[in-house]
C-alpha cells in the first residue's frame, strides 16, 4: 500500500508535539486571555515577490515593460472602479516596507487580541526572478518577527516540492530552534497536492498534528511555466492509489486554476492521510461569491469536509465581496459542517487590492454577527490548530 512506500523519518530536534511549537507567551495568552484568530495573513515584502507576480511586471523599478503591462491592466478596469487606486496602494505598500514593518502595520490595524497565522510563499521554482531573496532568509525573517511578538504569530512555512531544498526547509522550520507551527502550499505554482514529496510531508504532518493551509481558490497567481512534467498519486479504476507521471500544457490562466486548485485533487492525499489537519483556503475562491458565481466548488469543499473530520476552509480574501457576508451567513446557518469547520482569515495584505483592509474586515465582522464570528475566529481555529487543550473556558 502507499503508506508502506513512505518512510517516516525526522531529525532528533524535530518538534513532535503541538506544545513544542508554542512559545511560552502564546501558551499564557491561550490559557488566560480573550483572543481571536486570523488564520490567513501574509508578511512577505518585495524582497520575496517576483516582478512577474500576477503575470505582469511589478513596478519595484518602473520601466518600459511595466508601463506597457500597466496600460493593459487599466484597459480592463471600468472607469467607475477604484481598483487601480487599490492596486497602486498595494504596490507602494510592499515596495517600501520590510517584513517587520508589515507585521507592525498588521498589529496596529487589527483588534489587539488577535492571533495571526502568517503564511510564507516560495516562488523560487515557479516564477523566474534572480533578484528575489532566498527562501531561507524569508524563514529567518519570519522567525525574528515571531520572536519579537511571541504571543501574536503562529508561522506557517511554505513547501514547494519542486524546490530541491524543500525537506531541509521543512526540517529547519520545525526544529526546536525555529518552532514554526504549520505548512503552507500553493499548488498552482506548479505541482499537485499528491506530489510524492508532499505526501512525505503530509505523513509527518498527520502524525504530529501539524496543520496545513493550501490555496484552493482563484488562479490569478500561478507558475509562469506553460509545459510541466508532473508527478502525483491518483486512484486507479480499482480505487488503489498509484504514482502517475503526466506532461501538461497550459495556455491560459483559467487552465492553471481548473487543474491545480480543484478540491478533488486532494482526494489521494486524504484517502492516504484521513486525519490530516487541512485548510482548503478561500472557501471556493473569489469568483464563486459573485451574484452569478457558480457555487459548485463550495459544495465540493463541503463534501470533502463531510467525509474527512479534520478538513476546514477559511474565508480569506473572499470577504471583500459585498454580497458575500449575507450569502455566507445563510449557508452557514443551514449547514452543520460549515458551522464546525469554517475559519476566519483576511488574506492581509493581498486584500489591499480590493479595498481598505480595516473597512473590509469591519464590514464582514459586522454583517455576519458576533455568534458566527465566535465560531469561525475562536472555536473552529482552536480545532484546526489543535489548541483546545490549552484553552480554559473559551
Amino acid at each position: 500500500m502507499l503508506k508502506a512506500k513512505i518512510v517516516l523519518k525526522i531529525p532528533e530536534n524535530f518538534t513532535k508535539k503541538t506544545s513544542d511549537r508554542l512559545m511560552p507567551e502564546m501558551v499564557r495568552v491561550l490559557k488566560n486571555e480573550n483572543f481571536r484568530f486570523d488564520v490567513h495573513v501574509h508578511l512577505l515584502n518585495k524582497d520575496y515577490i517576483p516582478k512577474k507576480y500576477f503575470s505582469i511586471r511589478m513596478p519595484f523599478l518602473v520601466d518600459t515593460d511595466f508601463l506597457m503591462s500597466l496600460e493593459d491592466f487599466i484597459e480592463q478596469i471600468p472607469p467607475e472602479d477604484h481598483k487601480i487606486y487599490y492596486f497602486a496602494h498595494f504596490i507602494d505598500f510592499v515596495s517600501h516596507k520590510s517584513m517587520e514593518n508589515i507585521a507592525e502595520h498588521l498589529l496596529e490595524n487589527s483588534p489587539p487580541n488577535t492571533i495571526f497565522c502568517p503564511l510564507m510563499m516560495d516562488f523560487s521554482k515557479s516564477i523566474e526572478d534572480n533578484e528575489t531573496k532566498d527562501i531561507f532568509l524569508q524563514l529567518s525573517e519570519l522567525k525574528a518577527i515571531r520572536d519579537k511578538y511571541p504571543d501574536k504569530f503562529l508561522p506557517f512555512v511554505a513547501i514547494d516540492p519542486n524546490n530541491p531544498e524543500y525537506l531541509r526547509l521543512f526540517e529547519k522550520a520545525f526544529s526546536d530552534d525555529y518552532k514554526f507551527f504549520g505548512v503552507k502550499i500553493y499548488p498552482s505554482l506548479g505541482y499537485l497536492p499528491s506530489h510524492p514529496s508532499l505526501m512525505r510531508i503530509f505523513e509527518i504532518c498527520e502524525h504530529y498534528d501539524i496543520p496545513v493551509t493550501a490555496h484552493c481558490g482563484s488562479g490569478n497567481v500561478h507558475t509562469q511555466k506553460s509545459k510541466l512534467n508532473l508527478h502525483f498519486f491518483k486512484a486507479d479504476e480499482t480505487g488503489k492509489i498509484r504514482l502517475r507521471r503526466e506532461k501538461k500544457l497550459f495556455l491560459f490562466k483559467k487552465h492553471y486554476e481548473k487543474y491545480f486548485n480543484e478540491p478533488a485533487k486532494w482526494e489521494p492525499v486524504l484517502k492516504t492521510f484521513p486525519k490530516l489537519r487541512l485548510n482548503l483556503a478561500h472557501l471556493g475562491g473569489d469568483k464563486v461569491w459573485t451574484d452569478t458565481g457558480d457555487k459548485n466548488r463550495i459544495y465540493r469543499i463541503i463534501d470533502i469536509m463531510e467525509r474527512y473530520q479534520n478538513v476546514f476552509s477559511d474565508v480569506s480574501y473572499v470577504i471583500h465581496n459585498q454580497t458575500m457576508p449575507m450569502t455566507f451567513k445563510q449557508m452557514f446557518e443551514n449547514n452543520d459542517v460549515l458551522q464546525d469547520r469554517v475559519l476566519f482569515g483576511t488574506d492581509y495584505f493581498m486584500i489591499f487590492i480590493e479595498g481598505r483592509y480595516d473597512e473590509i474586515r469591519t464590514r464582514f465582522v459586522t454583517e455576519v454577527g458576533t455568534g458566527i464570528m465566535h465560531k469561525i475566529s475562536i472555536e473552529n481555529p482552536l480545532k484546526f490548530l489543535n489548541l483546545q487543550s490549552f484553552v480554559e473556558n473559551k
